[in-house]
């Protein structure tokens, strides 16, 4: 019965790439593996989900949008993203039109949040230090 139970396991935890949460949809997922295969090359990785995933609308059309932070991606035990230099990482937007998470927007940046309502304001830091915001105007991230 444990091997069984243990098998099952096995099963539920490799059937979603790491970091992606039950609610994540089929394309999310996806993206979330290409990112981890590119990111990680040859190892097992994982995205934190404190930062490296957010799954949500960030354009206010009531759909869920991604967003994947190389700084949240965690290949092996401990090593960065492969798309992270001395002080930032690579981060991602898709937003979804129809069923597709379309590639939105790409961008150097560290220590990202994102805010609370329609259209939130996603933040961060840049090299050097520097903050900066974004969010979706209608047209495009400004």
């Amino acid at each position: 019965m444990r091997v069984i139970a243990g098998l099952l396991a096995a099963v539920v935890i490799c059937a979603d790439p790491p970091g992606a949460s039950a609610q994540s949809s089929n394309a999310a997922r996806y993206l979330l593996e290409q990112e981890l295969s590119a990111a990680c090359t040859g190892i097992d990785g994982r995205a934190r989900l404190d930062g490296g995933l957010v799954e949500r609308d960030l354009d206010g059309d009531g759909r869920q949008d991604l967003l994947i932070s190389h700084e949240g991606i965690v290949c092996g035990q401990t090593r960065r993203s492969g798309f992270c230099g001395a002080q930032v990482c690579s981060v991602k937007i898709w937003l979804r039109r129809g069923d597709l998470l379309e590639l939105e927007t790409e961008f150097l940046g560290g220590g990202i949040t994102v805010g609370t309502g329609a259209r939130p304001t996603i933040s961060g830091f840049g090299q050097g230090g520097k903050g900066w915001t974004t969010r979706w105007d209608g047209t495009a991230f400004r």
